[in-house]
This record gives structure tokens, sequence and C-alpha cells, in this order.
């Protein structure tokens, strides 16, 4: 009898890895949770467990950790060794290695990452002893492991982040190999690393600077620097607790810097004087107060995408000398700007100008796919109104008013000769416009788990803010009265920057299960806000920036394991969602602006004198038109959405393949190992049945009945009246057997009714107290071979 994958692994190849001289840590056993599913409200995590993937390792000396450098596919003993290379190549890039290898105990085939190259089936004896793969490695890299500048490579994480996932150490290992590869060509050292909000970047910016600690490469101090308190104090957090009090903020203290006997810096632009406000002609006092050039061994700009248009420049510039590593979740090509300077255009105009390619990327759906990341479901919908277009002729026949004052609206007040949708709500505001999408999305949230959610909705400007926290508070009052519930403690509220503006209210929606739902805002929410527990966000604004829409975006993506959220959605009042998969190219805010990001509107309002009248006019009839909803998955490596029913369809066309008959799929479904496989296969094109099976309400019925029903044009069963079939149908089947064995068949339908096939081949079957009081497994010996009985039961059940 031949092994499977595990025998195969444990009695073929971990010899033969042994015999070359690979150790137990110099293969790693890396494991991803399962997938997540948008099914249900708040999503699930699938069944089972996750990928399992092994990575070989080179390793020198007395050095703390092994390095990966090729991932091992093992292979069932029977199997081609060949079989999978072409998916395991995509392993290439995960996971930041070099080589691939696959196989079956017996024979390997190998990928080369740096010839392109593919071999095999070769001998598996033949494998490549440990010291020869170290130093093919060397050879392919130009990186010799035993010389002081590799000593890097081999650090262990810090204590206070000791397991990092595998994508956050690819990252560090690739911004490695760059530093090392620059100074052997006596480049500046300049890392992009790109991945998607929520997936770590800080912990690996704390990680990596531990490491070159460690590695004894940080003979100044370390700066971290970002655009806002709100991702310092995050930063700040997560490195103080690898470095302890040799983190430090950048502040002013009795006249000196706080951070000045400490070997990690954070700041923010503002603090060192690097804000867009910054005239040409200063230079920022307190960076050349209290730093010389060349203070610096690093500089970590975090979410560089953001802040490529100021003058952050400056402290790059003064630290030619130092590693530069950008962060950021979008890595973006930027628009020229009449307004650069030459000086500024070398370093900031374009990031991967600048930083070079990333050297290591790490997407959404990626995330998604490993079980980091929550699940999206898209909800697309319209307000009718937003095809008009208004001219102004048409507006000031209106009548309109001053949304703030009230008085009359002038030609003169409108700087526009026509008012399109994007217009709508910042510039022109129609009366019944935000009422009908805040009574259509309170419906909807209703609907989809509950009024208390936590939710951010993105508007154009502050005074819709206002007037969108004021209709879901009044929306939420209504439904309370109505369900008999109590209200719940500022249920909806402004969240805008400033003080007495809302902004005090993240930490309660951050933390708390009973207040702060509904956040209302425009920019100020748009990054550096982890709301781990977020359930929605939703779009009254209009975008352009791709940018700009996937920061707001991944303020959703974090999963919430308290409670059970690895979901968020996705309401588009916009059609923001057509920005999914477009390239990151964008114009630079507006000098001073809101920074709308390519928008229209945005920022919040400003002081009361000289403010411009905003027209308000009424009379239009607004509805809400559902434009369809959407599964976020990746094509051609980009982000796309989905329409359900093409979903459905790429779904059942999947089924049809391995199955042409309804015939055919009953003897496919009942054979355990062929059901299962299926189930993989439409998993691996990302396919999710039971995502299929929540959006068409039939969680009543077995992925059977929703398959035949999508399928084969049969009607879906419930599993209720499936069980009743069963057993009104084989009445005379029971009857002339062994009354034991007939009362397990019948009990077999009962657990169907329960928890569908599943519950037919779980080895929990024989503890179930009725079947096991009838003999089980005995009592259908009785009548025939056990697994010959259970199909036959699996095909007459499956047969109404």
């Amino acid at each position: 009898m031949s092994y499977n994958e595990a025998e195969t692994r444990y009695f073929l190849i971990d010899p033969v890895l042994r015999d070359k001289g690979y150790d137990s840590h110099q293969w790693l056993k890396l494991e991803t949770p399962a997938p997540v599913e948008p099914t249900g409200p708040k999503g699930r995590r699938r069944k089972g467990s996750g990928r399992t993937d092994y990575l070989l390792c080179v390793q020198v000396g007395d050095m703390p950790k092994a390095l990966p450098v090729a991932v091992l596919e093992a292979k069932k003993e029977t199997e081609d060794p060949l079989k999978g290379m072409q998916q395991a190549k995509g392993y290439i890039d995960r996971y930041d290695v070099k080589y691939v290898f696959a196989t079956n105990g017996h024979r390997y085939g190998e990928y080369d990452k740096f010839s392109g190259l593919q071999a095999g089936p070769i001998p598996f004896p033949d494998f490549p002893p440990h010291p020869d793969l170290t130093a093919r490695f060397s050879r392919d890299t130009g990186i010799d492991v035993t010389q002081p500048e590799a000593k890097k490579l081999f650090m262990l994480d810090s204590a206070a982040y000791p397991d990092s996932r595998y994508y956050q150490d690819a990252a560090i290992r690739a911004a490695f190999e760059k530093i090392i590869r620059c100074r052997q060509d006596g480049e500046p050292a300049r890392v992009l690393l790109s991945l998607a909000t929520g997936a770590g970047k800080t912990i690996i910016a704390a990680n990596l600077l531990w490491r070159l600690h460690e590695a004894e490469e940080l003979p100044k101090p370390a700066l971290f620097l970002c655009d806002r308190d709100e991702l310092r104090e995050q930063g700040y957090n997560k490195l103080k607790a690898v470095f302890g009090d040799n983190a430090r903020i950048v502040k002013t203290e009795q006249g000196q810097n706080a951070a000045r006997n400490a070997r990690i810096h954070i700041a923010t632009y503002q603090t060192l004087g690097l804000d867009d406000d910054t005239e040409d002609e200063k230079i920022a006092s307190f960076l050349t107060d209290f730093y010389p050039e060349d203070a610096f061994s690093v500089i970590i700009i975090d979410e560089c995408h953001r802040s490529a248009w100021g003058r952050w420049s400056e402290v790059l510039k003064r630290n030619p000398n130092a590693v530069h590593i950008g962060l950021t979740a979008t890595p973006r090509q930027l628009r020229e700007s009449k307004k650069k300077t030459a000086e500024d255009d070398e370093i900031t105009a374009n990031n991967r100008k600048y930083f070079g390619e990333p050297v290591y990327e790490y997407t959404l759906i990626q995330a998604q796919e490993d079980g980091y990341l929550a699940a999206c479901e898209i909800v697309k919908r319209k307000p009718s109104i937003d095809s008009r277009t208004f001219t102004k002729e048409e507006i000031l026949a209106a009548k309109p008013l001053d949304i703030r004052t009230g008085k009359p609206i002038t030609a003169e007040d409108l700087t526009k000769s026509q008012y399109t949708g994007k217009d709508f709500d910042d510039e022109l505001f129609i009366d019944m416009r935000t009422p009908a999408m805040c009574r259509d999305l309170f419906d909807l949230l209703c609907q989809n788990g509950g009024p208390e959610q936590k939710v951010i909705i993105f508007c154009t400007r502050e005074i819709q803010a206002d007037r969108v926290a004021m209709q879901m508070n009044n929306l939420y009052a209504a439904w309370c009265k109505e369900n008999g519930q109590t209200t719940k403690d500022h249920y909806a509220f402004k969240c805008m920057g400033g003080k007495n503006n809302g902004s005090d209210m993240i930490e309660p929606m951050r933390g708390s299960g009973e207040r702060a739902f509904i956040a209302c805002t425009v920019d100020l929410l748009e990054a550096g806000v982890d709301i781990e527990r977020l359930n929605a966000v939703v779009f009254f604004r209009y975008l352009e920036s791709p940018i700009k829409f996937y920061q707001m975006l991944g303020r959703g993506t974090r999963i919430h394991e308290e409670t059970d959220k690895y979901k968020f959605w996705l309401y588009d009042y916009t059609g923001v969602t057509d920005l999914f998969g477009t390239d990151f190219i964008t114009r630079p805010p507006r000098p001073g602006g809101g920074g709308s990001g390519g928008g229209t509107g945005g920022g919040e309002e400003g002081g009361e004198d000289d403010v411009p009248a905003v027209a308000q006019i009424t009379g239009q009839y607004v509805s809400i038109t559902p434009q369809g909803r959407f599964i976020l998955s990746s094509r051609d490596g980009r982000d796309v959405r989905i329409p359900v029913d093409e979903y459905r369809r790429g779904m059942i066309q999947r089924v049809l393949q391995e199955a042409h008959s309804l015939k055919e799929f009953r003897q496919l479904w009942v054979e355990t190992q062929k059901r299962r496989l299926l189930i993989d296969h439409l998993i691996s094109s990302n396919f999710s049945p039971e995502l299929i099976r929540d959006i068409d309400q039939l969680n009543d019925c077995d992925l059977y009945d929703v398959f035949v029903h999508l399928g084969y044009r049969a009607s879906a069963l419930k599993r209720s009246e499936r069980n009743w079939f069963y057993i009104d149908n084989n009445r005379s089947w029971f009857e002339n057997v062994d009354p034991k064995a007939a009362t397990v068949l019948m009990a077999l339908g009962d657990q169907f009714e329960l928890g569908g096939t599943e519950a037919l081949e779980t080895p929990a079957l024989w503890d179930v107290p009725e079947i096991s009081k009838a003999g089980g497994l005995a009592a259908l010996k009785l009548i025939g071979k056990p697994p010959l009985v259970m199909h036959e039961a699996k095909m007459r059940l499956f047969g109404a």
C-alpha cells in the first residue's frame, strides 16, 4: 500500500533531508489560518486548517536563525513529482524564496528563480546537500552568507513579536537583501515595501529594526517618520514593546529633544517642521536645531504614499547615507506637479522612482485568502438624482437658499454653469438626497446584522457629515421605539479634527460594543485608525483617487475574533468601487486644501469668515436604486469586484466540468474523496459554495441541493424535506432488513437533517446515542459491508 502525503514526508523525504545535512531547524513548517468567507452578516472562517507549506533553509555557523531559501512541496508517493510545479512557482514571491522543489520521495523536480528554468524529474537521493544549496544561494544572489553584512539575515525577531507571519518575515528578508545589494554596488540603500492595510506594517518595522540592532547595524539612531498623531502613537506603542525606553517620541521637553538619548526616534513631519505649510525658503528648525546631518542609520517612512508631496524630503536629503525604507499600502506613480521644485522632484515625485520597485508586495486579496484579513461583500446603490445635471438657470429657478444662513442664493454665488452628481451635497445640496441615502443604509444595516454595527460613513464635507449623523440618530431612535429597545449613547456622531468635533469618540468606537456606532467623517478616519470591530465602510462621497479609496477601504479589513467579525460590508452609493484594480496614479492635493485626493469636496470646514455660500434646493424626488451585489476577488493580479450572478455562473460551470449530468453529480457526491476534491477545486479557484448558499437564502439546504438546483435545474430540497423523502420512499427497504440495521439507516436521515452531508462522514456519527445503541457499524455488517451499505443509503438519500 502506497504512502499518503504525510507518510511520504515522514518515511521517504525527511530521512533523505537529514542525510543531506538538513536538520530539523532547517526546514520550517508554515501554517496559515483557514481562509475567511463573506457569508452571513459577519462572515466566517472555513472549516479545517489553512495552507501548510514547508520552507527549506540554509544555516551558517551558530547564527540564531536559519534563512529560508526554497519551498519544499511534498507529494504522496504515487504522484508525479512535477505535478503542481506551476502552482508552486507562485510561492517564489509569496515567501521571497529563490527555488521550488517538489518530490514524492523517489524523484524530485525543481524551479530556479534566477534562470527561470524547471528541471526534473531527478532521483531524490541526488537532492543537493545543505552545503551545496548554501553555496548556490550565495552564488545566485551575490550575497556571501559567511560575511558580517549577511548577519542580519539570520537574526531572530524581538521577544515582543516573536512569531512573525510568513509575509512579515519575507518582507524583512527582502528588504535586507536589497540593502546588501545596494551597498555592494555602492548605491544608496532605498527600499519600498507594499503591504495591505491591516497586514502589520508597524510590526514589520519594529522587527526589522530589532534585527538590525541585533546584527550591530544601528550605530546611530533610527527614525520612524509618519504624518499624523494617531500613526505616531501606534508606532510608539509597537516600538516601545520591542525597545522599551530606547524608543521615544520626538518632542521638545525643557528646551531639549525628549528622544535625544534613545535608539529609536518616533516623529511626525509636523514635529520636525516638515509639513506642507513650510515655506520654500525656510528650513525645518526642529530638525536642524536638534539633529546634525547624517544623524540616523535608518529612516522608515510610514504610509509614504500619503506624504510624497510634502517637504519631508528635507530629512532624507540631510541623511543621504542612512537606509531609507518606505512603507505603503498603495505604491503609486504621481503625475507631474507644476509647482514642484527640482530638488523635491528628485526625491518625492515618485515613490517607485526614489525607492525602486517594491521588494515585497502583499495584497488585500492574498491576506483574505490566507485568513489574516476580513473578507468583503460589496453592495452598490445609486441615488436616482445623481443622473441629473442642473444648470445654473435651473438652480436659480428653484429658489435656492444658503444651507447655513437660509438666505437666498444669487447668480454670483453659483460658480459653475452646471452641476452634476459629483457636486451634490458638496457645492449643491439636494434636500432629500442625504435623507434618502441614510434611510436606505439604515434598512441595509437592519437586514445585514442589525443597526448597532460599527460603521464609518465617508461624507463629502462637514456640512453633510452633520446631516448624516442627525438622520442616522433619528432613524435609530425610531427603530428603538418601534422595537422596544433602549437607545445607546452616541449612536451616530460626526468625527472631524479639532476640539469638540467628535475625534474623542474614536476610542469608544474602537473599544466599546455599547456606544459610538456610526462615525460620519470626511478625511479624519481615512488612514492610521485601527478599528478591528468595524463592520461596514460606506461611501456617500465621490472619489477619483484609488489611493484614497484603498486607504478608506482599509479601515474595515481587520478581523476581530472577539466579536466573530471575519467580513466587512462595503456600501457604495457613488460608484467608488469602480476604482478596484485601477493604477495608483493621482494628482497631488491642492496646496492647503482639505486633500480630497482627486475627489470632490473633502476636508474640514473652514473658519466662519468669508465662507462661500452653499446652495440647497428643495422639491426634488430622490429614490435609491440597487446596482447589484459583488464579491471582491482577484483576476490577472488585480483586485476586481465580481457580480454575484457572474460569480455564481463561474462556480456552477466549474461543477459541470466535473459532472455533466445529475446522475454523474450524485455519484460524485456520495463518494467522500471525490466530493471533497470538488470542493477543494472550487475553493482553490476562489469560489465559495457556502457564500452562494447564503446569498441565495438556501441555508436550510445541503450544498448538494444548492448545486443540483443551480447546475441541473432540479428542485432544491431543505435538509428536513430530503430526510422526509428518504424515510418515506424507502420504507420497504427498512422493513426488509435487520431491525437494528434499519434503526441505524433511518437515523442517518436525522443526522443529515441536522448537519448535512458532512454529518454522515464524521467519526462522531457512530457516537450518536440512537445509532450507538442500535449497534452502529456492527448493525450494518448484518446486511452487508458497511462502506457499501453507507454508499447505498446516501444514493437513496440523494435520489429524491
